[in-house]
């Protein structure tokens, strides 16, 4: 595998070592509020159908009206970047996430909350693209690896803790702390940034709105995903919840595609951000992910519960490993990890995952905890170190002026990504269950039936991490500073 001798000079907008480790803390202090959010949530749908008296259909929509949200306002998130600053954007997201977590604890009925959660989803689709930026313009490339690396430690928290905050809340306390839990962090992430993130630089570019982009793009991916949600809901693929607004949201893709290229820099998302091949592979192996990463984090909790019998709390608590997996490797490999490519990172990180799945595809494993447990937490190891390398190396080799452009056509990517590789996994899992015997038995083979095809999507990703440039690689510790290259 490749290995960096050397890294880039220092640009404008770095920041010292230490002056980089705290603004990771100020950062992740902000975001980990959001992290925690959706899996909380996820948990308290059903005590929160009982609560208000409604059906789990029109509940689910606490969580729906919150994807479609968060979606829509991500192709803005750029021009604010440009527009406002770093820490205006950052800070404005948090406030308006703020503000709609404290509402959603007061909502008297259901439609409040739902209302309410449409707003918590615009101030959370702000916080991703605000946090690469500041992160990527604070770090450089030559730390922009390690930067993501550190932060990938929060990342692991939602999945692992999320179901037990969210069950332990549920159990002993009222449903409206599951939003109000959010108010310290956000609070403490607001004071972090006035004192830590530094101000907008006067000679920062101040680009107009591309509305024609706008009125495209953001419908188009909010069509793509209510598609995505309606086929891992009851509905079937060829149900007209399903193709009818794919069609529509794929339709005003493509204009928006046609737009972007003939508006050029000055559109909304320059989609000749893809002609960078870093750019162009990692965006790939986002969508990928969606089928093992985020696939897999689908399955498992279900697993647990159905194959094993597990609460909702014991479920996070057994994922509790896999968390552990990530920590152990970001921190206790640093001097490992700095010292190859993140294409070496991006493909062991997928091979991992994939070892740590298959105890889960055999039958006779499921009664084996120590085993579950340690292929859990290999799991989480090859998540730490895919992540944080995907992440950082989709803007690496961008230009300052195109990162928050760039962040912004990732996390689109990312968010069309992860929904459409969970849905296939949902899918596989349902026709496997539907044709399986009735017994536990046929659930079992169900479920290692689409484990199998989890492990099978694997290769993809190992073969893609391949094309990734040799100059993407990792970066030199937070902890020292590299000499500059020759």
């Amino acid at each position: 595998m490749a290995v960096e001798t050397a890294v880039p000079s220092a640009s404008p907008g770095e920041v010292s070592d230490r002056r980089l480790n705290v603004t990771i803390v100020a950062l992740g202090v902000g975001a980990i509020a959001s992290i925690l959010d959706s899996t909380i949530v996820n948990v308290g749908v059903d005590r929160l159908s009982g609560v208000f008296h409604t059906s789990l259909t029109d509940t689910q929509w606490v969580i729906t009206g919150f994807l479609l949200a968060m979606t829509a306002i991500v192709p803005l998130s750029g021009w604010l970047l440009d527009r406002l600053g770093g820490r205006a954007t950052w800070m404005t997201a948090l406030t308006v996430f703020l503000v709609a977590s404290v509402l959603c604890g007061l909502a008297w009925n259901l439609p409040a909350l739902i209302g309410f959660r449409v707003l918590q989803g615009l101030g959370a689709g702000l916080i991703i693209p605000a946090l690469m930026t500041l992160l990527t313009q604070a770090a450089g490339q030559r730390r922009l690896m390690t930067a993501m690396g550190s932060f990938s430690l929060l990342v692991q928290i939602g999945p692992v803790f999320g179901p037990v905050a969210g069950g332990l809340l549920l159990q002993a306390a009222s449903w409206r702390w599951l939003f109000l839990v959010n108010v310290p962090f956000c609070v403490a992430g607001l004071i972090l940034a006035r004192i830590v993130l530094p101000p907008k630089s006067a000679s920062a570019t101040r680009r107009s709105l591309d509305a024609v982009g706008l009125i495209l793009l953001a419908p188009a991916l909010t069509l793509v995903i209510y598609a995505l949600s309606n086929v891992s809901g009851d509905h079937g693929l060829r149900s007209t919840g399903v193709w009818l607004p794919m069609a529509g949201g794929l339709g005003l893709l493509l204009g928006f595609i046609g737009w972007s290229v003939r508006d050029g820099a000055k559109a909304l998302i320059d989609v000749r951000l893809f002609t960078d091949r870093g750019f162009a592979v990692t965006s790939g192996l986002s969508i990928l992910s969606g089928f093992t990463m985020f696939g897999a984090m689908l399955l498992l909790p279900l697993y647990l519960q159905q194959v094993r019998g597990a609460s909702i709390v014991e479920t996070g608590l057994f994922l509790v490993p896999q968390g552990i997996g990530a920590a152990a490797l970001i921190i206790g490999g640093k001097s490992l990890l700095r010292r190859v490519s993140a294409r070496a990172r991006i493909g062991w990180g997928f091979l991992l995952m994939a070892l740590g799945t298959v105890p889960f595809a055999l039958p006779s494993a499921r009664t084996m905890t120590w085993l579950l447990i340690a292929a859990l937490f290999v799991r989480g190891m090859g998540a730490g170190a895919a992540n944080s390398a995907i992440n950082a190396s989709a803007v690496a080799g961008l230009p300052k002026a195109e990162i928050a452009r760039g962040t912004t056509a990732f996390n689109i990517v990312q968010r069309i990504g992860s929904p459409f590789g969970t849905t296939v996994v949902a899918v596989l899992l349902a026709r496997a269950v539907a044709g399986a015997a009735r017994t536990s038995e046929g659930v079992v083979h169900a479920f290692g039936t689409t484990f199998w095809w989890t492990l099978g999507f694997t290769v993809f990703p190992i073969l893609l991490a391949s094309l990734l440039p040799a100059s993407k690689q990792a970066g030199s510790p937070a902890g020292g500073v590299s000499a500059p290259r020759a």
